[in-house]
């Protein structure tokens, strides 16, 4: 019955988040990021076991974007991302404290602003539109999708980024399912790059692999259609979206 009515109200709560949104100062903020690295490489890091095998510290020269807890990895590693991006309510929900303590710009969706326990000077909000086409303008809403990393290739797109080079994204999990699932996790997590990403007894969004892909080939083709390249430099990922390359490959695309 929940998940009825919050269905049912989806469309008026996204009307209503959308006119508020657009009366903030967030939307201003983000068309000054407008092509900040156009033409220039730009890296994107997602969350998967294989970031813990991935020389993240040979992409230190460029920008980056983080997502989610990428901050628990940072006790192993000299690389920082540029920002930090993150669009569940629940993974804002756990990691408030995280990223009110951050002193790395916090780029996160604004329907979650109300599950910040406190809100310090490096969070932004952008707004997720009630539908899934891809943005070239972020400033005016990015399209939702199934994953945080659909975001982040949006705002990479805004940025006039080109290459997009993607890392950790290992699209691999022990349990796949459809939108909107949330299941309490049992034992050490497997799939991110730390046991206790999602630790014991701790809620997490079932990922839905089928929908994430849709969304990826409207970035693949939006990026495409502009000339430039989203390269997959996941070591031994799953995705089968965009070009595969090498971590080699994508240091001497950095370098060139």
């Amino acid at each position: 019955m929940l998940r009825w009515i919050i269905g049912l109200t989806k469309p008026v709560r996204y009307k209503v988040e959308d006119m508020l949104y657009r009366r903030s100062s967030e939307k201003e903020h983000l068309a000054g990021l407008k092509d900040k690295y156009k033409g220039k490489p730009l890296l994107i890091v997602g969350n998967g076991p294989s970031i813990n095998k991935t020389p993240l510290e040979r992409f230190n020269a460029i920008a980056s974007i983080g997502m989610n807890k990428i901050d628990m990895l940072f006790d192993r590693s000299t690389w920082r991302p540029s920002l930090i991006m993150c669009t569940n309510n629940l993974v804002v929900k756990q990691h408030s404290e995280g990223f009110s303590a951050s002193e790395i710009p916090i780029y996160l969706a604004w329907k979650s602003r109300w599950f910040l326990k406190k809100r310090s000077p490096s969070i932004r909000f952008f707004n997720l539109r009630n539908d899934e086409e891809f943005s070239g303008d972020v400033s005016m809403g990015m399209g939702s999708g199934a994953t945080v990393t659909y975001a982040a290739l949006q705002l990479a797109y805004h940025m006039g980024a080109n290459p997009v080079i993607i890392v950790g994204v290992d699209h691999s999990f022990d349990k796949s399912g459809s939108a909107n699932i949330y299941e309490k996790r049992s034992g050490a997590d497997n799939n991110h790059f730390d046991p206790n990403y999602f630790k014991d007894g701790s809620y997490w969004g079932v990922p839905n692999l089928d929908a994430s892909e849709e969304v990826f080939l409207k970035s693949r083709v939006a990026f495409e259609q502009d000339g430039r390249k989203v390269y997959d430099a996941t070591i031994d990922g799953k995705l089968q979206i965009f070009e595969k390359i090498g971590i080699d490959e994508a240091v001497a695309l950095v370098d060139s």
